[in-house]
């Protein structure tokens, strides 16, 4: 597992979620425990008491579980991580949350903010309701975000969501998601 991946990731996701980075206790939280360490070994290393480095921790589990949109503790941390492919991630689509917009899933759990932030980041290239032809460099675009959207599947439904939602969420054919989960 590549620790610098996981916590440049978890700094992203918790700046999202508090507009503030990780500190330095949180960060040798979160290294102590991928390295399966107690915390009264992380508390020594970082010079302060088992308490406090318990207190922060707790903190910051709950900070990570409702950033990411599940329960997180120390002792699920590892595992959870490894399922979400967080240092693995081969897309630039992030498998966290619930909406996805232009091929990221948005942690963002408010449907009307998806919409907001769509319209914001201009992630749509290209409008699905004019009717003029595209050029083969749009083509190609196109293809390519389609294909970045199917090879997404299998992740998804690791995560548990069904067919019918990765659909949805992907703007794609119900039959189309369900012939690649096959």
């Amino acid at each position: 597992m590549d620790v610098t991946k996981v916590l440049k990731y978890l700094d992203e996701q918790v700046v999202a979620q508090t507009g503030k980075h990780l500190d330095s206790l949180q960060i040798a939280i979160l290294k102590g425990v991928l390295n399966s360490q107690k915390y009264a070994d992380i508390a020594k290393e970082y010079q302060c008491t088992r308490g406090h480095a318990k207190d922060e921790a707790y903190a910051l589990w709950q900070i990570l579980s409702e950033a990411l949109g599940e329960d997180l503790n120390k002792s699920n941390f590892r595992a959870s991580i490894e399922r979400l492919g967080v240092d693995k991630s081969h897309y630039k689509s992030q498998i966290i949350g619930h909406y996805v917009i232009g091929g990221n899933i948005n942690p963002c759990s408010n449907p009307s903010e998806v919409k907001e932030k769509s319209k914001s980041e201009n992630f749509e290239f290209i409008s699905r309701e004019t009717s003029t032809h595209l050029t083969s460099k749009d083509d190609n675009i196109e293809t390519e975000r389609k294909l970045a959207k199917l090879e997404t599947i299998p992740r998804l439904v690791k995560i548990g969501l069904t067919a019918e939602q990765i659909a949805q969420a992907l703007d794609l054919p119900l039959e189309e998601v369900e012939q690649k989960m096959r």
